[in-house]
């Protein structure tokens, strides 16, 4: 036996040791044994829970409701998921491990009528009732029967599932309609600003009309070319038109709010659907308290609060919709990629179907020339975003004389972007793009990463020789490999 095999064997063994050491010396298996009663999930139709956390769950033609059973008359819709986990974990239900006989212990290991938490669970003619303790330090919880003595030590979910009030156990999907069947969503927010989205062919939306909070006024869709009082080159972001329809039809809440919410004045949503029924959606526009934001749609008396990252995405302006893309091209079209800054310039072209660094013709030192970094950098430029268009002139803007450029020739056609001057705020620089001739504002990162020239195309390091760590050459052939396919999944 050799030795990385014996260290093996001893390292499990002290495992063993320490495992049996810190085992609780009351649990004995097969002393005594836990027998459910043979209740299936899709035979139980009533679950009551009582204790720290109380519950009474009920099987209905229209699904699973939920009360506090002080007050049973007031049922909600429970959430199918929650409830169809505890079904399946009580069905499955084992307490293999037998501790105690000892009534006088049902306080320690809380299974008592004080600190316990009692399950019922009734169908078919059956009721399976558990108190449910403490956790066990063997990993579990302590159970017993809620008519016996006899402790167990259980490492069923059904502990952890039980473990949330009625509010949590309610059905937190806000019903407003299949985003299929959406057409049309028009929305008029509460300062004034309004506009509508339709659904077009291949499931693009597109911004047919629009007014800010100025009463400018955007044409229809073909003829957005700015707003009449203040032109501004305006690029309608289709994805973020999708965005917003995507939340209004999958709106989560948080919490559930009695009926005296104020939508005075609120962000209105119309949604028009493929039979000509409309469904509206009101959000109040003032942050509650905890955080939150008051919904309600029309014909639910429920109104809900949703989560203040929800409230951010439906409460977009027009401005919210604009496409910020600086340069539209196929990346596997390009033929070079120029990047003039510092005072210095980079050029990467593709001769003979590889790139190669053309511009400085030797690579600066430490920077090794990868031409598939080329082709990562070019993904990178198509995908690049501004933080916002700015209203500034291009000659303030230092554009006129731009401090980096970067160039990419699609086509035979070269397409420019130009980084400014700081904008003075935020760490941002201005730009113009390839697309229109708006002044835009970016990250001066961006700036920063870019003017590096070379660098970017820099092959990276290689991975780690994993087939000579230590100790790894010992492992079995199919484990070592199954290990080395994980770690290169992690990589790329």
């Amino acid at each position: 036996m050799n030795k990385p095999t014996i260290a093996a064997l001893a390292a499990f063994v002290l495992l063993l040791i320490a495992f049996v050491a810190t085992r609780e010396k009351e649990v004995s298996v097969g002393v005594k044994k836990f027998d459910a009663p043979a209740l299936g999930a899709a035979s139980i139709d009533t679950i009551v829970v009582s204790g720290a956390n109380t519950a009474k769950l009920e099987r209905s033609p229209n699904g699973w409701t939920v009360a506090d059973p002080s007050k049973p008359e007031a049922k909600f819709t429970a959430d199918d998921g929650q409830v169809q986990a505890l079904l399946s974990a009580l069905a499955e239900f084992k307490a293999p491990d037998f501790v105690t006989e000892n009534e006088s212990k049902h306080a320690e290991y809380e299974v008592d009528a004080t600190k316990g938490t009692t399950v019922s669970a009734t169908g078919a003619g059956k009721t399976f009732a558990i108190v449910l303790g403490k956790a066990s330090k063997s990993g579990g919880t302590y159970v017993r029967k809620a008519d016996g003595k006899a402790v167990f030590v259980s490492g069923s979910p059904v502990a952890g599932s039980v473990k949330r009030d009625v509010t949590a156990w309610r059905k937190k999907t806000i019903t407003t309609a299949p985003f299929a069947d959406v057409t049309q969503v028009d929305v008029v927010r509460a300062d004034g600003e309004a506009f509508t989205l339709k659904a077009g062919e291949g499931g693009a939306w597109a911004l047919t009309a629009a007014t800010n909070v100025f009463g400018d006024v955007l044409g229809d869709a073909s003829g957005l070319g700015g707003l009449r009082k203040r032109p501004r080159p305006f690029r309608f972001d289709s994805n973020a038109g999708q965005r917003l329809v995507t939340q209004l039809t999958s709106l989560q809440a948080q919490n559930f709010l009695a009926a005296d919410a104020d939508f005075s004045k609120a962000h209105l949503f119309t949604l028009t659907l493929k039979d000509g029924k409309t469904v509206k959606v009101s959000l109040a526009p003032t942050k509650r308290d905890d955080g939150t934001f008051a919904l309600k749609v029309e014909g639910d008396a429920q109104q809900y609060a949703v989560a203040s990252w929800v409230a951010e995405q439906l409460e977009t302006k027009i401005e919210g919709l604009r496409d910020l893309s600086l340069v539209s091209f196929d990346p596997s079209k390009a033929t070079k990629l120029s990047i003039t800054a510092a005072g210095k310039k980079t050029i990467a072209a593709l001769e003979g179907g590889a790139w190669k660094l053309v511009e400085p013709r030797t690579a600066p030192a430490g920077v090794e020339f990868d031409g598939n970094q080329v082709v990562a950098q070019l993904n990178r430029l198509r995908g690049l975003r501004a933080a916002r268009l700015t209203q500034i002139d291009v000659t303030k803007a230092g554009l006129a004389s731009p401090s980096a450029v970067i160039e990419v020739v699609v086509d035979g056609k070269p397409l420019k972007i130009a980084f400014g001057a700081d904008t003075g705020s935020n760490s941002e620089v201005y730009l113009g793009g390839a697309i229109d001739d708006g002044v835009y504002a970016i990250a001066g990162s961006e700036k920063a990463s870019w003017s590096t020239g070379a660098q970017l195309f820099n092959k990276p390091p290689p991975p780690p020789n994993f087939g000579g760590m230590q100790g790894l050459d010992q492992l079995p052939p199919e484990i070592r490999q199954k290990l080395m396919e994980q770690l290169r999944q992690q990589r790329n």
